[in-house]
């Protein structure tokens, strides 16, 4: 999977390509609380897993702005974190010359007979900064629908 489907999907990949996240859009909330509604899928090599998370609106936008201001060299992580706590966690961490680890948390609960279960999957892996623009650009225009 090379490309983003939807307009307001944004695709991070792996220096390596052998490991990526995809955001993949799947409704939005302009009403009451501005926020965005996401099918995240992790590919980490050999392990996978997929959350479904809601990010607010000035989330994604700090996310975006931290982004925008790494070039610069004026910000060393960057963070992205769905609105239920633990449940998703993405870090951009610099690490000099165009190169960044991103780190990831997603988390998933649920309920058994025997209580709760919760499934982690946690890494990371170097980040193709040559894709750094095209995220940027998907991002403003995320950026604009929550606006």
């Amino acid at each position: 999977m090379n490309k983003p489907l939807d307009p307001y999907d944004f695709f991070i990949q792996s220096e390596d390509k052998k490991s990526h996240i995809l955001f993949s859009f799947k409704d939005v909330e302009l009403e009451r609380y501005k926020s965005i509604n996401y099918l995240v899928y992790i590919k980490d090599d050999q392990f996978a897993g997929q959350v479904e998370i809601w990010i607010e609106h000035e989330e994604l936008h700090n996310f975006m702005e931290g982004l925008l201001k790494a070039e610069n060299s004026e910000v060393k992580m960057i963070h992205l974190k769905a609105m239920s706590d633990e449940e998703f966690e993405m870090t951009f961490i610099d690490q000099k010359m165009g190169h960044y680890e991103i780190a990831y948390s997603i988390t998933k609960r649920r309920y058994s007979r025997a209580g709760l279960i919760e499934t982690i999957l946690k890494g990371s892996f170097g980040y193709d900064s040559e894709f750094l623009n095209l995220l940027k650009e998907r991002l403003k225009g995320i950026n604009k629908l929550l606006s």
